[in-house]
């Protein structure tokens, strides 16, 4: 039973016992690997997957005897760390001068560019569909139908085939080494080395060894694992049609299911998506398998995985609620998207109606079309408070002095004020996409993915990786952050500056310069004008959608390095704390150093007339505009939501913010009362969870500053 070895099994990944006669230790591995990489001229694929092969083959396994689900290679760390390698030499001679500079904006507050590797779609259908053999046939197939392969394409197929006979490999001495525990999961991964899985219980260990392979093993990201009630109902259906299980038992797999991604503690948690329209549009996914993972995850008071939520016109009010249960009694790790406007935001970047529908989000809330798109949702984070600080500097970062973009004098009339903070985020977007497109058409020498490209079907029959653009869309990513300190700080100065003529622009300058020292009436003046984006007034409203229209009009459809385009996302997570650091005070009554404005929300404390006008200004932005993301963040007190009445309460809110084409939605229920009580006495309340991003976390593991902003934001 698993309540009897829930305890063993949440710290089975630290300190696994690996069966010492099993393999070669790790450091061992680790130098023969190294020598490998270095004094073999093999291709970075080929090289890749010959190295997994041996880690597979030699390296010491551990079983979780009381575990259904097995996983453990003692390799963690040495393929990921060979990818940093190459990144770090590509890098080095190519992009020195770029990578100082993004490093510098980055400690600085102003943003950062890079590569991402590690957003990526995986296509998990395919996965249950074909098993690790159909893979490999479908590679061999490929391969042979062609009738003349490319050096190139000859490493892919290669490199593929060697990549998922591995898995096989893997699953055999697993299978192995746990028969003499626990025969049915020994059966399970046996069969599973021989043909593609034919019940719930298969299919749950076939996408858990994949996402070991690829995440825990070879040290990619895998940031989404699909639609996890469309992959798991037709095995379900089959086992309950057929007597094979019952739900109870496949109930009590669940638990060990989910539970498994909560002891693996993977960074910033691990995704799924259930719920949602059907890819024709005309029908609701939202099945048994649905409703059975929000219950056993409420049962299990875990915050991993987090539960990316599809909501339609058809989901059932029932399961909506169900979720709404959980989040008001602190098991909120579910962000809730809008079917509707998430569609219509993948096909304005020319993603295709079909596809668009069979979306999920991506990592926090990055929506992209499952299993045939290769996103990068993560390229970069540009921060627009910044922006306003170089028109008062003229381009220069205040802190160092040092030129980042130009100078865009000073602005003779609102009008141009509020164009020169356009022009310098122009500037950072166009010094970002410069970046990343030189990058990625560096990626096939780092970073292969062999294990995503072989379930994806373009990249089989072309014989290219994913990562050198053969997947169907292969698109790229602009995230702005810190839009309602720019709508708030762009109203003040209309306010103060052209309006009633309290000081000049220029003055205005100098006393940010100076972070309000010896201003401060006008300081608090600022931070008490009406004018404050999220209570449904007009002038913030209208700034707050006229610059998020800009950032997708400079954004959205523009190439990209591989063939695909930029997608927008307007949203922070928490780096509102991190770059707020590096970014001098804002006209919006804002001090240097202080957090800027998260994601869609209001700035901290600025929002005074309630959840009805916060909804109100944010669903005035047109969403469809940010297919890469973005999401409001409420929290609720916990007698507004109580009894059925409350619950009921929470449903309208949903409703209400998807009806007016708002796109997502992740919150909080608490009180201030309960947080400061765990902000003094942190021992005894160890388990309570707070929603920060796209990620939940244990309130006591923040840093005392966001701690405080929630303790604020609650207090409402």
């Amino acid at each position: 039973m698993f309540c009897d070895v829930k305890e063993k099994l949440a710290v089975q990944f630290k300190n696994p016992e690996w069966i010492t006669s099993s393999g070669k230790e790790k450091q061992e591995l680790a130098e023969t690997v190294k020598r490998l990489f270095t004094e073999t001229d093999l291709p970075r694929a080929l090289a890749k997957a010959k190295t997994l092969e041996l880690l597979v083959n030699e390296g010491q396994i551990a079983v979780d005897r009381e575990d259904y689900f097995q996983d453990k290679l003692n390799v963690v760390g040495i393929l990921g760390g060979q990818k940093w390698t190459w990144h770090n030499k590509v890098m080095s001679k190519h992009f020195a001068d770029m990578r100082e500079f993004w490093d510098f904006s980055s400690r600085v507050g102003a943003g950062r560019s890079d590569a991402d590797y590690g957003h990526l779609t995986p296509d998990t259908r395919a996965l249950c569909e074909l098993g690790f053999t159909g893979v490999i046939e479908r590679l061999k197939r490929e391969r042979d139908q062609k009738a003349e392969l490319s050096e190139k394409q000859r490493i892919f197929y290669e490199s593929a085939i060697i990549t998922w006979e591995s898995s096989i490999k893997l699953a055999k001495r697993l299978s192995d080494a746990v028969r003499p525990y626990n025969t049915e999961c020994a059966d399970c991964l046996s069969a599973l080395t021989e043909r593609a899985p034919e019940t719930t219980y298969e299919a749950m260990q076939i996408i858990w060894l994949f996402f070991a392979l690829h995440e825990i093993i070879t040290g990619e990201r895998c940031r989404t694992l699909g639609r996890m009630d469309v992959l798991l109902y037709p095995f379900y259906k089959k086992d309950i049609e057929s007597g094979r299980y019952t739900d109870g038992q496949i109930r009590e797999f669940m638990r060990y299911f989910l539970f498994k991604m909560w002891a693996a503690h993977i960074p910033f948690d691990l995704p799924f998506t259930i719920g949602g329209e059907a890819p024709d549009g005309r029908s609701e996914v939202t099945n048994a398998i649905s409703y059975m993972i929000v219950e056993i995850y409420d049962e299990l008071e875990i915050h991993s995985p987090k539960i990316h939520v599809r909501i339609s016109d058809k989901t059932p009010d029932s399961f909506t609620k169900l979720v709404l249960d959980c989040i008001r009694r602190g098991h909120s790790s579910f962000l809730m998207m809008n079917d509707a406007v998430a569609v219509k935001g993948l096909m304005r970047v020319g993603i295709e109606e079909a596809d668009a529908r069979n979306y999920v989000p991506v990592g926090c809330y990055e929506n992209a079309s499952w299993g045939v798109e290769m996103p990068c949702t993560g390229n970069s984070a540009i921060a627009m408070p910044k922006a306003i600080e170089y028109v008062i500097t003229g381009g220069k970062d205040l802190s160092s002095g040092r030129l980042m973009t130009f100078d865009t004098g000073i602005p003779q009339s609102f009008d141009q004020f509020k164009d020169a903070v356009k022009a310098q985020i122009r500037a950072i977007r166009d010094r970002s996409v410069e970046f990343i497109n030189a990058i990625e058409k560096h990626y096939p020498e780092v970073n292969a993915d062999l294990f995503v490209s072989g379930l994806c079907e373009y990249a089989v029959k072309a014989g290219i990786d994913v990562f050198e653009g053969s997947a169907k869309y292969n698109n790229s990513s602009l995230n702005f952050m810190g839009i309602a300190t720019v709508a708030d700080s762009v109203a003040a100065v209309k306010r103060i500056v052209y309006d009633e003529k309290k000081v000049t622009l220029s003055e205005l300058f100098d006393i940010l310069k100076s972070n309000w020292e010896g201003n401060e009436d006008l300081l608090t003046y600022a931070k008490n004008l009406p004018e404050k984006y999220g209570n449904n007034e007009p002038l913030t409203d209208s700034l707050m959608k006229e610059f998020t229209d800009f950032i997708g009009e400079i954004t959205n459809n523009k190439p990209n390095g591989r063939g695909g385009v930029y997608k927008a996302g307007c949203y922070s997570i928490d780096r509102c704390f991190s770059y707020g650091k590096g970014i001098m005070a804002t006209p919006d009554g804002r001090k240097a150093g202080e957090p800027f404005s998260k994601n869609l929300c209001p700035v901290i404390g600025m929002d005074k007339k309630g959840i009805t006008a916060v909804l109100t200004s944010v669903a005035k932005i047109d969403h469809t505009a940010f297919s890469n993301g973005t999401v409001l963040d409420y929290v609720l007190h916990p007698s507004a939501v109580s009894g059925e009445d409350g619950l009921c309460a929470m449903l309208g809110i949903v409703k209400t913010y998807f009806s007016m084409g708002g796109l997502a939605l992740h919150g909080n229920v608490f009180d201030a009362k309960i947080l400061k009580a765990a902000q003094k006495n942190p021992e005894k309340y160890k388990n309570l969870q707070v929603r920060v991003c796209g990620w939940n976390v244990f309130f006591v593991n923040l840093s005392r500053e966001e701690q405080d902003a929630f303790i604020i934001q609650s207090s409402k």
